[in-house]
């Protein structure tokens, strides 16, 4: 079972081979956190920006990596996702991230293969 810590989630993450059950639920930070701390993670954070802004609301060191992933039966992904769609072409200065995050425009997911 594998841990992933991403900034969005696609269906090109997932193995369709057989049938695919997710679980998705909204996590707190202290839970994302805790998360990142307690268990070995692979970033797939694809922005250094992100990864920084993650690195330093955390409290955890999460690397710059565009990897590409695949999830498979038991594998998670933390996602950090906007709940806002932005402008065409606008990047966000990490005071606007925090302040989404504040105003609750930017939220933890986890997102679970198989069953809750």
């Amino acid at each position: 079972m594998a841990l992933y810590v991403a900034s969005a989630f696609s269906l090109n993450m997932l193995d369709f081979s057989s049938h695919v059950t997710l679980c998705v639920q909204s996590v707190d930070l202290d839970t994302a956190r805790n998360m990142l701390r307690n268990n070995n993670f692979v970033s797939a954070v694809g922005h250094q920006g992100t990864a920084d802004f993650l690195s330093k609301l955390t409290g955890v060191s999460v690397p710059f990596n565009r990897a590409a992933v695949k999830l498979h039966d038991g594998d998670s992904v933390l996602v950090f996702q906007l709940t806002t769609r932005l402008e065409e072409g606008k990047v966000l200065s990490e005071k606007e991230v925090m302040d989404m995050y504040n105003a609750g425009a930017a939220k933890f997911y986890l997102v679970s293969v198989g069953p809750c």
